[in-house]
């Protein structure tokens, strides 16, 4: 019984934070450019990866951009977007290359950073934006695993990120000094972290024990992840590298019409886009809030007070109480070392370890 009371006060809960974001959302971006070419700064010569790239996201400063994706025709296809949409504006080519990348599984992780460091190439941004959302059909989609046998929410959208970012360090310390404000890591979270109202799962982070998974649970976890997860980087990098700790920034990109929907039967799926585009982000929109804390330079400082988190106007704001617990923070990333199994690679605190 508490437990399906539970799982009624959460999707109560849901309903209001969605129909408040809906209603107000737009109304609340109404400060911030139309286009998406006039959000944040140029950062010409940098170089950016990322993850589960969307239509607008983003070869519009001058950086070479690196999209890192699952299906190599989808990240073909939006790299000749990219191209197009700059030569239809007279701009010059972008320089955009696509690379796989697997977040569902820490091999492919591996490959993917193993490749980049073998080229020594530095790293300059990192916008972890990829996520899943499995929101199923007609009936709640079962639960599911990666293939490391992670929950698959947890595992793509939290431990995917957490190992590719660990990874991608020593790049990102080539990319800029401790002390250059212009590199980053960004991490693409959602208001829908607010469910998670007890914090994580500490018991059953993968949601096993009968009865204890829905798809709202393990997404807004893996959501609260994301926050957690990069309050603790933060602390984490401060000593040693104060400017990459302060250019680890989260975000609620906003409610965005994005291909969740495209597993879903042909006529829902045609009903989610007919009724939901009218009323949610577009991809340019959605788009926004990731490219200001990616490339602005007032980002870092304004991210001080909220350990990084920023609403999808632009503005930082405090995460929920749950995204504000330090132990938490500090269990998460000792659980996802485990789960990772990176320890051993990462450079962390002091550099030259990963610490506990």
């Amino acid at each position: 019984m508490a437990g399906w009371l539970s799982n009624v006060w959460a999707a109560v809960l849901n309903a209001l934070i969605n129909t408040y974001d809906i209603l107000f959302q737009t109304w609340g971006m109404r400060h911030l450019p139309k286009h998406i070419d006039n959000v944040g700064d140029s950062v010409d010569g940098l170089t950016a990866i990322v993850t589960g790239p969307t239509r607008l996201l983003h070869a519009n400063s001058g950086e070479p951009v690196v999209l890192a994706c699952r299906s190599a025709q989808r990240g073909e296809d939006l790299r000749k977007a990219l191209l197009a949409a700059a030569a239809a504006v007279g701009k010059p080519e972008p320089s955009v290359e696509v690379r796989l990348l697997d977040l569902a599984s820490l091999d492919s992780v591996r490959r993917f950073v193993a490749a980049w460091e073998a080229e020594k190439r530095p790293l300059h941004i990192l916008v972890n934006n990829a996520g899943v959302f499995t929101i199923g059909g007609a009936a709640p989609a079962p639960r599911s695993e990666t293939k490391d046998g992670f929950e698959m929410h947890i595992g793509s959208n939290h431990l995917g990120h957490f190992a590719l970012t660990l990874g991608l360090l020593p790049s990102l310390r080539r990319g800029g000094s401790a002390t250059d404000p212009r590199v980053r890591i960004v991490n693409v979270s959602s208001s829908y972290h607010m469910l998670a109202r007890g914090g994580l799962c500490l018991a059953d982070p993968h949601l096993k024990r009968p009865g204890a998974y829905t798809a709202d649970i393990a997404y807004s976890q893996s959501k609260l992840a994301n926050v957690l997860f990069t309050r603790e980087l933060r602390r984490r990098l401060a000593p040693s590298d104060p400017a990459l700790a302060a250019g680890s920034l989260v975000l609620h990109p906003g409610l965005v019409c994005t291909g969740v929907a495209r597993d879903l039967p042909a006529w829902m799926r045609a009903a989610y886009y007919a009724i939901m585009g009218r009323v949610l982000l577009n991809c340019m929109q959605g788009a926004r809030a990731s490219i200001y804390c990616a490339t602005s330079r007032s980002a870092p400082g304004e991210g001080a007070a909220t350990a990084g988190y920023f609403n999808s106007t632009c503005r930082p704001t405090n995460p929920a109480p749950a995204g504000q617990d330090d132990a938490q923070a500090l269990w998460l990333w000792r659980w996802s070392v485990e789960q990772a199994s990176w320890w051993q690679r990462a450079q962390l605190g002091p550099r030259g370890g990963a610490g506990r």
